[in-house]
């Protein structure tokens, strides 16, 4: 063997062990990214509208069904209460009625109970839920309320916002969940300008009264038929929500892992194949002996 080729082959296995360690740190790298990115998605809930956007006219009452989806806490620990909280500008709109969907009947049977306050001049509606006894929590995706909202007579053509930010969830033990919110829109005459922004108080600030004749429950969440529009949301919506919404890619390139990390490994392996074809000296433009 030639110098040339022993300094050739010895370059190339440098290159060789440096490829393989820079593929090593990469694939821990990502692997740990998805653990962590998966075990966050696991302690998050998204609220959303069935339709995002509903076209009303002035004096028209129209009603808004509220989704929810989550698979709970760590390990699947199942959510034990929701406090949903709907604002909007009075001058606009107004919620007249809530009722509660079937979203906390998920999973074990028990009884939930519901409570509720609407106040107009403050732009606010809340809708109590928990399940008692917890009995593991809930998880899925389900309805969880629908809104009656009437448009006031002289509301200008507009676009007014029923937004969610300020609801909350609690897993078992009273641990708070993160939630990732997409508000309503209701189009008002053709729709037009957003509609002004409204100084909303502290929704905590309100007392809410038990839901008459819906204290308690113990009916299974099947036996309620899906509002029409749901299905489409929950696919829309598969891990999304809002703005800052989750998001879940199903089409991953390699079963069971992220498209980030499979995209990661595969890079990785071309280059250290590359590298070692390289150092077995069969490369374009090399010279042989």
């Amino acid at each position: 063997m030639s110098p040339a080729t022993e300094r050739r082959t010895a370059a190339a296995g440098r290159s060789l062990l440096l490829g393989a360690a820079v593929f090593a740190l990469l694939t821990v790298s990502l692997l740990g990214l998805a653990a962590e990115t998966a075990v966050a998605g696991d302690r998050t809930a998204a609220v959303f509208p069935s339709t995002q956007t509903i076209d009303a006219e002035p004096g028209e009452e129209v009603t808004v069904d509220v989704v929810m989806q989550s698979d709970g806490g760590y390990g699947g620990e199942g959510i034990e209460s929701i406090t949903l909280v709907a604002q909007y500008n009075p001058e606009y709109l107004e919620i007249t009625d809530v009722k509660r969907g079937p979203w906390l009947e998920q999973g074990a049977e028990t009884d939930v109970r519901a409570e509720r306050a609407i106040a107009h001049n403050d732009g606010t509606a809340v809708l109590e839920q928990r399940r008692d006894p917890p009995a593991d929590g809930a998880t899925g995706n389900a309805r969880l309320a629908t809104f009656t909202v009437a448009v006031a007579e002289d509301a200008p053509p507009s676009e007014a916002t029923i937004s969610f930010a300020e609801s909350r969830a609690e897993l078992l033990r009273e641990m708070p969940i993160p939630i990732f919110d997409m508000g309503a829109t209701v189009a008002i005459d053709g729709g037009g300008d957003e509609a002004p922004a409204f100084d909303h108080p502290d929704p905590d600030g309100l007392e809410t009264t038990p839901v008459a004749g819906d204290e308690t429950t113990g009916a299974e969440p099947e036996s309620e038929s899906e509002s029409p529009g749901e299905d489409d949301a929950a696919a829309e919506t598969d891990g999304e929500s809002g703005d800052g919404g989750t998001k879940r890619d199903d089409g991953d390139a390699v079963p069971g892992l992220p498209t980030p990390v499979a995209a990661g490994i595969v890079v990785g392996t071309v280059l250290v194949a590359h590298r070692l074809r390289d150092g077995t000296g069969v490369r374009a433009g090399s010279d042989r002996d």
